[in-house]
C-alpha cells in the first residue's frame, strides 16, 4: 500500500486516517553515531518524536543520507518489552517500497528486449488475469506498473474494503500453508474489472503481484533470487532481502511490529507470513539500505536512463497522487523528489529522495486511527533542502 502526502499548492491531501488520540509512550529518542551532517540533528528528533506520538506507535526511526553519510534517530522502542533504541540499522518490513525494487526489475527486462511496455500481459502469462470483464489482452505491463489495469487491490484496505481485509489477515490457512502468486492474483480478480484499462489510476496490490510472476517467467528464477542478484549485490544493500514463503521472521536488530487503536496496541503481528504481501510488499531492508537504494535509483545505476525517465513519467492515481511506474512524485520545499511509502500489517514506512540525499522513516505500527500531521514533510523538507 502507498500512502501519499504532500503540501505542493493546489495538491489535495490524501490521508486516509482520523485524528488520533496522542498517547505517551516512553521515548529512547537516541541518535546513532555517524559522520557529521550539515542538518541540526534536533529538528529530526523533534518531529520523529511528534510523528510517533500522533500515530499512537511503540517506535520511530528516521535514516538521513548526504551521500554516503547517514545519520539515524529513533524515538521510542523496537518492542514492547524489552525496550531496545532503534536507529538506521533496524530492520522493518517496508510494505509498498518491495514495488520499486519490482518496478525496477521490470524495466531492466525492458532494457534486456525481454518486456515490451506496451505489450498485453496476456501474451508473457497467458491464463493468469482472468475475472468478470477483465480483459487481459487490454492490459498491458505499463499500465499495471502504473495501477491503471482495472484489476481490484487484493488486500482490500486499499478500496476500503475493510471486510475483505479482516478476512485476509484472519486467514489462519495461509499463516500454515502460504498461498501461491495465483491465489493472491485471484484474490483481485474474483472481484471482475473495476474500470476500463487505462481509463483511471487506481492503486492495486495485485497488478505487482502480476508484475511478480512476470519477472520469474522471465528471468527463470524466484523474486527472491531475482531481486538478490540483480539489485541487492549490484547496488550494495546488505540488509535487504526479499522473503520466501514462510520466512516470517526477521534478523535482528528489528522492530517488531503492532496494530494499534487510539494508540492502544492490541496485536503483534510482527511474523506475519509474506506471502500474502508478495511482490506488492514483502521486502524486509533498513533505513540505511533504503535510503542508498533509492539515490542509486535515481542516479542511474539501477536502470537505464531511457527507463528511468519512464519511471519518472506520472499520471494522476486515486488517492495517491502522481505516480510514474513504481515510483511516487513527493513535492518538498526545494522541488519534486521521488520515492514510496509502504503499508503492511505492523508497519508504515517511507522513503524519499533525489539522487544525493534521501530520508527513510519508518514506524512499528499500523494505526487504525491516526494523522501522523507534518512530521514527516518536516523532515523531509529539512533532509533534502536545508
Amino acid at each position: 500500500m502507498i500512502r501519499q502526502r504532500g503540501r505542493a499548492p493546489g495538491r489535495r491531501r490524501t490521508r486516509r486516517g482520523a485524528a488520533a488520540m496522542c498517547v505517551l509512550v516512553t521515548t529512547l529518542g537516541v541518535t546513532q553515531a555517524g559522520p557529521a551532517m550539515a542538518q541540526d540533528g534536533s529538528v529530526y528528533q523533534e518531529q520523529l518524536d511528534r510523528y510517533r506520538v500522533a500515530t499512537g506507535s511503540v517506535g520511530a526511526m528516521a535514516a538521513v543520507r548526504n551521500g554516503d553519510d547517514v545519520t539515524g534517530y529513533g524515538s521510542g522502542s523496537t518492542a514492547l518489552y524489552p525496550q531496545a533504541a532503534l536507529g538506521a540499522d533496524t530492520h522493518f518490513r517496508v510494505g509498498s517500497q518491495t514495488k520499486m525494487f519490482v518496478a525496477s526489475l521490470v524495466l531492466q527486462l525492458v532494457d534486456e528486449g525481454k518486456v515490451d511496455l506496451d505489450t498485453p500481459i496476456e501474451h508473457y502469462l497467458p491464463g493468469v488475469v482472468r475475472g468478470d470483464g477483465l480483459d487481459p489482452n487490454a492490459i498491458t505491463v505499463r499500465r499495471l506498473l502504473q495501477h491503471r489495469s482495472g484489476i481490484k487491490d487484493n488486500l482490500g484496505f486499499v478500496n476500503g474494503d475493510y471486510l475483505q481485509t479482516a478476512q485476509l489477515l484472519l486467514n489462519p490457512v495461509w499463516q500454515i500453508h502460504p498461498p501461491s502468486e495465483q491465489q493472491m492474483v485471484e484474490q483481485g480478480t474474483k472481484y471482475g474489472k473495476q474500470f476500463g484499462p487505462g481509463s483511471r489510476g487506481v492503486y492495486s496490490n495485485t497488478n505487482y503481484t502480476v508484475l511478480g510472476m512476470l519477472v520469474e517467467k522471465l528471468t527463470g528464477t524466484d523474486l527472491t533470487t531475482a531481486i538478490q542478484d540483480r539489485i541487492i549485490d549490484k547496488v550494495g544493500l546488505p540488509s535487504t532481502f526479499f522473503p520466501r514463503p514462510g520466512q516470517k521472521e526477521l534478523p535482528h536488530p528489528y522492530a517488531r511490529g503492532y496494530l494499534t487503536l487510539k494508540g492502544a496496541t492490541f496485536a503483534d503481528v510482527t511474523n506475519f507470513e509474506p506471502a500474502v504481501w508478495g511482490a506488492a510488499a514483502a521486502l524486509v531492508s533498513t533505513g540505511r539500505d533504503m535510503s542508498k537504494f533509492v539515490n542509486a535509483l535515481l542516479d542511474g545505476q539501477v536502470v537505464s536512463p531511457a527507463r528511468l525517465a519512464d519511471m519518472r513519467h506520472t499520471l494522476p492515481v486515486d488517492n495517491v497522487g502522481d505516480y510514474g511506474l513504481g515510483l511516487a512524485a513527493f513535492p518538498t520545499a526545494c522541488g519534486t523528489a521521488w520515492g514510496h511509502t509502504g503499508s503492511v500489517a505492523g508497519y508504515n514506512t517511507e522513503t524519499v529522495g533525489n539522487g544525493r540525499r534521501a530520508i527513510s522513516v519508518g514506524i512499528n505500527n499500523t494505526p487504525v486511527v491516526s494523522d501522523p500531521n507534518d512530521a514527516i514533510q518536516q523532515m523531509v523538507d529539512h533532509a533534502l533542502c536545508d
